[in-house]
């Protein structure tokens, strides 16, 4: 029996993406940054990955609706569809391993697998690949520690991914909530979350949704502390009114305290152009 949703996978050089749309529920959307060594991988294995992703926010979230059903993925690469119907068998390693990846997950959900070709121009998931770099900027970890010294420790990061959630001084991860699935996070979208009255977190929120942010850390009474730009907002009468400490993290054009992932997959210093600082707010 095949399964009634359109499945689209895509990758760009710095980012994956999956979704999954039903008539009657709302999109499955897995997306991300690449890290670590798989930024440097041929596109092959990116867009391995990115359907290896899809695949396993199905088996996760939705394993009773998958369960003995055929799932016909749609994908804008014909070398990966090859890959996949020959079970994973390729010369290039790091492709062989996802796809024998690929090949489990499809026995551990006990679903079959069919790709389609589709151009770029068709693949829903397309977008999600090649939206600003912006949005996921990461703080250098030497600037986050100085933060945790002065204003730590923190048991949160509110907005973040795999790819730059902030670590404690020992280098472990901290829980974090994402934009879209992600394996690692606790949830998807700060913005429906009920924070833990007795945690201690830490946010880096997108310019342009900081007064949300700084709105539902008020409604939750929510103390927190925020890294926010050093400049005139329509959101700083509020930042005044609730905060303790501030800190000054960055000057600005420093190229050392933020990187963004370029479109080719390089991690890239990216500059601000006025200082950035850290604000503690107690509401």
């Amino acid at each position: 029996m095949i399964i009634h949703a359109d499945i689209s996978s895509d990758a760009s050089g710095r980012a994956f993406a999956g979704i999954v749309s039903r008539a009657g529920y709302p999109d499955s959307i897995v997306a991300g940054e690449f890290w670590g060594k798989m930024l440097t991988e041929d596109i092959q294995v990116k867009e391995g990955e990115a359907l290896r992703q899809t695949l396993n926010m199905m088996v996760v979230k939705s394993p009773e609706d998958i369960k003995g059903k055929t799932l016909i993925c749609k994908v804008d690469n014909q070398s990966l569809k090859a890959v996949i119907e020959r079970k994973g068998s390729t010369r290039i390693l790091a492709l062989n391993k996802i796809g024998k990846q690929i090949y489990w997950l499809q026995q551990l959900g006990d679903f079959s697998l069919q790709l389609e070709y589709v151009r770029s121009e068709e693949n829903k998931a397309d977008p999600f690949t090649r939206q600003s770099p912006g949005i996921e900027t990461s703080l250098a970890d030497s600037y986050f520690q100085r933060i945790w010294a002065d204003m730590g420790p923190f048991d949160w990061d509110l907005m973040a991914t795999s790819a730059n959630v902030n670590k404690t001084p020992e280098g472990a991860p901290l829980p974090f909530f994402s934009r879209y699935f992600d394996i690692n996070s606790a949830g998807v979208n700060v913005f429906s979350q009920t924070l833990d009255a007795s945690c201690s977190p830490f946010c880096f929120p997108p310019e342009p949704v900081i007064f949300m942010m700084l709105r539902l850390l008020k409604a939750q009474k929510k103390s927190c502390v925020v890294l926010v730009p050093g400049i005139n907002a329509l959101w700083v009468n509020m930042l005044n009114q609730y905060s303790v400490q501030t800190l000054l993290v960055s000057k600005a054009f420093d190229n050392r305290a933020f990187t963004i992932t370029h479109p080719t997959g390089k991690r890239v210093p990216k500059l601000f152009y006025h200082p950035m600082i850290a604000v503690k707010l107690v509401f």
